[in-house]
């Protein structure tokens, strides 16, 4: 069933230290020579794309590297933009690998070099599991973004756009590992190289310097450290351009004046997006209808950060493994900036009656650390149960939604303002975006605008199709009770449940399409408990006149997130109204978006999970910087998806 889904388990690479020398048993070669090897990263990569002095004129530089390895190069790199860069400059390393290293053997490297303790400590603060996908982290007070790809380096390029400034190619060398060094990789490179962005490595066989000049390289071979006599350094001369796959989902890069920004929403989505473009320097202004954050959905008392696997879509599980991770670092984050607590990291259990989670483990090859399966000795005797299994996500936990949205806004200083104002619809005049009340009153002008008000979204023009529904979720508050204070963990069944806190235990939540009271329902109250009973026999009391809140999510009609600009309906209608006849995409223009704004939105019940990366693409998307998840991930949370969708079946009605 799940044969050729995969071509290897992604997992830590096997490495064999010899006299303090790490070795690859799988390529026959060494990561890293013992006789000069620090001296030699340092002349062939930082020293010949001369880093030093191109760092202090830009304050945006992009570096990619095809074998990331045991990051001696980046830390090296790290190192050099740190002493050189003007402090109010970007580095953005993109590293590529489809065999990770592990911490323990990063962490053995570092001790060979003692000067670079406290870059490697770093490194190694921010690194992430072997999971599959892309993995963003900042370094030097975030200055520094690290973009790990965990993939083939094939599948990281191939429908990217990266505008890379300068490219580091230190894999194995082309005779043990020849699939990083072939024509296929070299126009990968080309096509995500700027004009003029420059290229070194050690090599200098006949094969790579061919490749590269085909690829629209200008190649010179110039000379190598030590005894190696030759090495080669080359310049992109020309743009490479690559026909699309999907011309639809290609979204022009932006081209903002100022950095302001205006976001509708404070609850999750909005402040996460807040947040993040503060930390760029951005001055950020949101607007939402009450006078305090999270009073919607995001108001929920208690909530599981837990990504949402899919068996059957891949990129649906790479955009929720990633995020899950992210949300995790983020959370930490937040959590260290304030003695308040509200991040509970203790692992979550995940109760599944059907056999999916085991498949979905086996499917996408999640080390123990990410997920695994309980073995029956070390199930806690309140779990226990015949015919279902149980998982652990040992990173997994809970948290309070509303005092992480207070977290991100404080967190914001005074980059942050908020008004208060009910948005109607948003016009574009002369370059800026109005924002409309009710009363058709301008309330704010804004170059750039995020909509993340969650179900409403389908009240402004602009978004008004994008099918988001607004799905009633009633969650209840349980006292505790000698029994049930022995839950430590959170647990996931077809509901959930947290561990007490402050003398409450939080159980959510139902999950109602039609309807829309505001009011807590009885109905609601005994199918909470009665779902809790099954899932958890006997743990809890169910006095009568419990507590609760209700809270409306917004969810999409494919239950992903809708992320990213705006498509410009209209154009989208005269573009591509006939791809129901099927003709090729080469055939087609790219998309047309509407300038400057984005959405955020239908997060549904994983929110807490997603918002995170999910503000980290639309930073990406208007700061035209790499985006922090592949392409294909990109397409599938694209607002144009579902314009796309009609189209291709010919179901699109006029409006």
């Amino acid at each position: 069933m799940f044969d050729g889904i995969f071509d290897i388990a992604m997992k830590y690479a096997e490495i064999e230290w010899r006299e303090n020398q790490p070795y690859s048993p799988e390529y026959d070669d060494i990561y890293y020579s013992r006789e000069g090897g620090r001296s030699e990263s340092e002349y062939v990569f930082v020293n010949q794309n001369h880093l030093q002095e191109r760092c202090k004129l830009v304050d945006q530089f992009v570096i990619a590297e095809t074998g990331f390895g045991m990051g001696l190069n980046f830390v090296l790199t790290l190192k050099a933009w740190s002493e050189s860069a003007n402090k109010n400059s970007t580095l953005h390393y993109i590293g590529i690998e489809k065999h990770p290293v592990s911490p323990d053997d990063i962490f053995r490297l570092s001790e060979l070099f003692p000067d670079l303790s406290g870059y490697f400590e770093e490194l190694l603060l921010i690194y992430p599991l072997p999971v599959e996908g892309v993995h963003v982290r900042t370094l030097l007070g975030g200055r520094v973004y690290l973009h790990l790809q965990f993939m083939d380096v094939v599948d990281a390029l191939k429908h990217q756009h990266f505008n890379v400034d300068a490219w580091y190619l230190d894999g194995f060398g082309p005779a043990k590992n020849s699939g990083l060094w072939s024509e296929q990789v070299f126009k990968c490179i080309a096509q995500n190289s700027k004009t003029g962005a420059t290229l070194s490595t050690y090599t200098c066989a006949g094969a790579v310097r061919r490749g590269l000049t085909s690829a629209g390289f200008d190649v010179k071979k110039v000379k190598g450290y030590g005894r190696k006599r030759e090495m080669i350094f080359a310049v992109a001369a020309k743009p490479c351009s690559v026909s699309s796959k999907s011309p639809w989902y290609d979204v022009q890069p932006s081209e903002i004046k100022n950095k302001t920004i205006t976001i509708i929403g404070a609850g999750l989505a909005g402040l996460s997006v807040a947040w993040f473009f503060a930390q760029r320097g951005w001055q950020v202004t949101v607007i939402d209808r009450y006078g305090s954050v999270a009073q919607e959905a995001s108001g929920n008392p208690a909530g599981l950060v837990l990504p949402r696997l899919s068996l059957d879509n891949k990129s649906e599980s790479m955009f929720y493994s990633s995020a899950f991770l992210y949300a995790i670092n983020q959370l930490d984050k937040l959590q260290s900036q304030t003695s308040e607590q509200f991040w509970f990291k203790n692992g979550v259990f995940s109760i599944d009656k059907n056999g999916k989670t085991g498949a979905v483990i086996k499917k996408y090859n999640y080390p123990e650390s990410f997920i695994n399966t309980v073995h029956e000795k070390d199930i806690p005797a309140y779990l226990a149960c015949e015919s279902r299994e149980l998982s652990f996500y040992p990173l997994a936990g809970w948290a309070l939604p509303e005092k992480i949205c207070e977290a991100m806004a404080k967190a914001c200083g005074n980059k942050l303002a908020r008004l208060t104002a009910e948005v109607h619809d948003i016009n574009h005049v002369d370059g800026v975006w109005q924002i409309l009340n009710a009363q058709g009153e301008t309330v704010m002008t804004s170059e750039v605008v995020v909509v993340a008000n969650g179900v409403g979204v389908s009240e402004i023009d602009k978004t008004s199709y994008l099918p988001v529904s607004a799905v009633r979720g009633q969650m209840t508050a349980v006292p505790i009770s000698e029994t049930s204070a022995q839950l430590e963990h959170a647990v996931s069944f077809d509901a959930y449940v947290t561990p007490q806190y402050n003398g409450t235990h939080y159980v959510g939540a139902s999950y109602s399409l039609h309807e829309k009271s505001k009011d807590l329902l009885v109905a609601d109250q005994e199918d909470n408990l009665l779902r809790l009973e099954k899932a958890l026999p006997g743990l809890f009391s169910h006095p009568d006149n419990l507590n609760g809140r209700v809270g409306f999510r917004a969810v999409s009609t494919d239950r992903i997130p809708i992320i990213g600009q705006i498509p410009d309906e209209p154009a989208f209608k005269s573009l591509y109204k006939d791809l129901h006849h099927g003709k090729p995409a080469e055939h087609y223009k790219s998309g047309q978006y509407l300038p400057g704004l984005y959405v955020s939105a239908a997060h549904g019940s994983r929110g807490m999970c997603s918002c995170f990366l999910s503000a980290e693409i639309i930073v990406s998307m208007v700061e035209n910087s790499p985006t922090p998840v592949s392409k294909e991930v990109i397409d599938i949370v694209n607002p144009a998806r579902f314009l796309i969708r009609k189209f291709k079946r010919n179901r699109y009605p006029d409006r």
